[in-house]
């Protein structure tokens, strides 16, 4: 006798007067202003763009009318926004959401994260028996009323990530490059798989690494309004990739998105090379706040290489993963 699927308890309802639906792209300013309503409440300073936006919409396999809503409060404003992603197909969710923070004790954080629980059940469905399914999301540990809804809810503290950050000076100290190792500036339909090759297996052995497809990869940097060749670089060892740098300079501030050696090359100042590098390039367009994100407890060392080139912890935010149970797929 096959067994009975036990039904899904309905999500709680909105508070009154509040509605929710799916987003379009005339809602992207809206949604950014509330993103970074929400950064000033956590963190001080807005840390969100358009781009950071039309990225999620961007990923593989998310589809804005299915893994994203919006709600809308009486009076028309924007109150919430939320989106979810099978990061890893099927087995790891990625998720997030943003409530208006005055509203941050009116329910919505736990309408939301019901919402993207639920939506995580369908791909739950199609990952084998053998895996447990994750949901995981970030928050900065000041926000207490998200603390507090995702702990209610089953979500534990798995790990903390921070962004760095330096200001530059005019004079940045040239980078000391080991022997037989060159600088060389990324060009696009030559360095592809290259690059690829140097961030790919840098960050295999990272907390939460998912492999891509050469496709994906190359969609999810390149296809954005803020890639600029001139701003990635490739370490080469002879005809080898020993590492790489993808930076960016969205809003006029640097950016580095990735920065990774390979494991052969590592112990040998290929990466702070890398940064001091780049560094010199945003400064001499004139840029001179840089940042980065990083995982506090990285096994590789990344975080004392960022304190030795002068940058330091501008703030945290905390990840929370809750299981949901293991895959339904027989």
């Amino acid at each position: 006798m096959a067994t009975k699927t036990k039904p899904r308890p309905k999500p709680p309802e909105l508070p009154k007067g509040f509605q929710l639906r799916r987003p379009d792209p005339r809602d992207i300013s809206a949604i950014v202003a509330l993103m970074n309503a929400v950064d000033l409440a956590d963190v001080g300073e807005a840390d969100t763009s358009v781009s950071d936006v039309e990225e999620v919409w961007g990923f593989p396999r998310f589809s804005r009318e299915r893994d994203a809503w919006i709600v809308v409060g009486p009076d028309g404003a924007l109150a919430g926004y939320a989106w979810v992603w099978d990061r890893k197909p099927n087995v790891e969710i990625q998720s997030d959401s943003y409530v208006a923070p005055a509203l941050a004790r009116s329910g919505l954080e736990e309408a939301l994260l019901a919402r993207i629980e639920d939506s995580a059940e369908e791909p739950r469905t199609a990952a084998p028996r053998s895996e447990n399914v994750l949901i995981r999301c970030f928050t900065s540990a000041k926000a207490a009323p998200r603390v507090e809804a995702l702990r209610a809810r089953g979500y534990v503290h798995v790990r903390t990530f921070c962004r760095m950050t330096i200001d530059l000076s005019a004079d940045v100290p040239a980078p000391s490059w080991p022997a037989g190792v060159v600088a060389r500036g990324f060009v696009l339909g030559r360095d592809d798989r290259a690059a690829d090759l140097a961030i790919q297996e840098s960050f295999e052995d990272h907390f939460g690494y998912v492999r891509e497809t050469h496709e994906d990869w190359m969609k999810r940097r390149v296809e954005k309004s803020e890639f600029d060749p001139d701003l990635w670089t490739v370490a080469w060892d002879g005809d080898q990739p020993a590492g790489a740098i993808l930076s960016y300079a969205p809003d006029g501030e640097g950016w580095v998105r990735e920065l990774g050696v390979r494991p052969p090359w590592r112990g040998r100042g290929i990466g702070k090379a890398l940064l001091l590098h780049t560094f010199a390039i945003f400064a001499k367009r004139g840029i001179r706040r840089v940042g980065l994100g990083v995982d506090m407890a990285n096994e590789t060392g990344a975080t004392q290489l960022y304190e030795s080139v002068g940058m330091r912890v501008a703030f945290q935010h905390d990840l929370y993963e809750k299981t949901l149970g293991p895959g339904l797929a027989s």
